[in-house]
């Protein structure tokens, strides 16, 4: 009896050691699962629900969360273009949207290009055909002509994508050069510039043979005879006014960006440079080998700027030609894009383009500077250049950085060397 009692007090224990570690396992693995399942048993079929693991509660704001313009970007311009539309934005925007960002792109692209070719730049590219003689032949050239076909077919596809109607009707001129007249010599003006732009393009595939000089004998010729057939339709008083609206002075007003004034304001400051201009030519451009007469010139140019802008100090003060110069920088044009594309405020662009212009002032007085060793010199400018860094990434933020470096960040490239 002893040794059967003692055989069944040893299973009952080794049975109560198996359950209890049984027990603590099942405990253990129940711990690691990321959702507590519950086992339900019925007569037919064995279900297992399962509970939903537990969430924090979310924060619940009335009205529709806050939009970003990354939730419609994609690395295909046309599926960004179809994003828009889906968004309600008119084709029309997008399209202005998207054909400057392309062109941006493109520019980018090109200047990173010709980078190597800086040195002779101004040098050679005095007109478009110096600087096409500049690249003819060479390899820069073929990648020019590839990257303006691609541009040109992505640009047709996202025509197709987003088409837009015509911006006016058949008969009136888009340039509003002629607006300001009586309807039916506006239809009649608008038909003759139709004409001469058709002959002008044709005359262009017809001349792209012939040496530069000759071509432009031709061109100045033709204009010069279209300009008498327009004169023919206006008056004295509607020519000149014809005249300042085609201006480059005027084209220089419509390109302003952050200078506030009316029409009126913007048309006697357009006339204001025409006049200015007119009476105080351009000096004519010496040899750049001649190092004397371009020491020459350039002293001159800066006199007449000097002059000029004693002239807008007149006419707007201080603070309105400070404002003036920033609006004509095509810096400020592409800071100003680059803000609407990282949703800041417009008044970002303006801190940007100050802390550049900060930055390389103090990037050239340290190359002036005499008294500073070559190796000296390039570790000064290596910490303007880590300074401005730091803090244009502190403004433009983290998401920012990127797209600064890459459409406004050229410049930086520059101050230390």
């Amino acid at each position: 009896m002893n040794l059967r009692g003692s055989i069944l007090g040893s299973v009952a224990i080794n049975l109560a050691l198996v359950g209890a570690l049984l027990f603590q396992t099942a405990r253990q693995r129940a711990a690691t699962l990321p959702e507590a399942r519950l086992m339900v048993i019925t007569n037919v079929v064995t279900e297992a629900a399962v509970a939903p693991a537990k969430v924090m509660p979310a924060v619940v704001v009335a009205g529709s969360p806050p939009f970003q313009w990354s939730q419609l970007e994609a690395t295909n311009i046309l599926v960004v273009a179809t994003n828009l539309l889906a968004i309600g934005c008119p084709a029309e925007t997008a399209l202005d949207l998207l054909e400057a960002r392309l062109a941006d792109d493109l520019r980018a692209r090109l200047r990173e290009l010709m980078r190597p070719s800086n040195g002779r730049f101004w040098e050679l590219a005095a007109t478009r055909g110096q600087l096409e003689s500049m690249i003819e032949g060479t390899a820069i050239q073929e990648t020019v002509a590839q990257w303006t076909r691609e541009h040109d077919q992505v640009l047709k596809a996202l025509r197709q994508t987003l088409p837009v109607p015509a911006a006016t009707p058949s008969g009136k001129t888009s340039a509003g050069h002629y607006r300001h007249l009586a309807a039916e010599k506006e239809t009649q003006l608008a038909e003759l510039e139709a004409r001469h732009n058709q002959e002008t393009s044709k005359l262009h595939s017809e001349l792209a043979q012939l040496p530069g000089p000759e071509r432009a004998t031709k061109l100045k010729e033709t204009r010069d005879r279209q300009q008498t057939e327009r004169a023919a339709l206006l008056s004295p008083a509607e020519q000149s006014e014809v005249e300042l609206r085609r201006s480059p002075q005027a084209a220089k007003v419509r390109e302003l960006r952050g200078f506030m004034a009316t029409p009126a304001e913007l048309r006697a400051l357009a006339l204001t440079l025409k006049d200015f201009d007119a009476t105080h030519p351009q000096p004519p451009r010496p040899d750049p080998t001649r190092l004397e007469d371009m020491a020459n010139y350039e002293a001159k140019v800066a006199a007449l700027e000097t002059e000029r802008k004693a002239v807008l100090l007149a006419r707007l003060g201080a603070q309105r030609v400070a404002e003036f110069e920033r609006g004509s920088d095509p810096r400020f044009h592409t800071l100003l894009k680059l803000a609407r594309r990282l949703e800041v405020p417009s008044a970002a662009a303006g801190h940007w383009l100050v802390l550049q212009n900060t930055t390389q002032n103090q990037a050239a007085d340290t190359r002036q500077n005499t008294q500073l060793s070559p190796e000296a010199r390039t570790v000064a400018l290596a910490a303007i250049r880590a300074a401005a860094e730091q803090e244009l990434q502190a403004a433009v933020g983290a998401r920012g950085w990127g797209a600064y470096q890459r459409y406004a960040g050229d410049w930086l490239k520059q101050v230390a060397r």
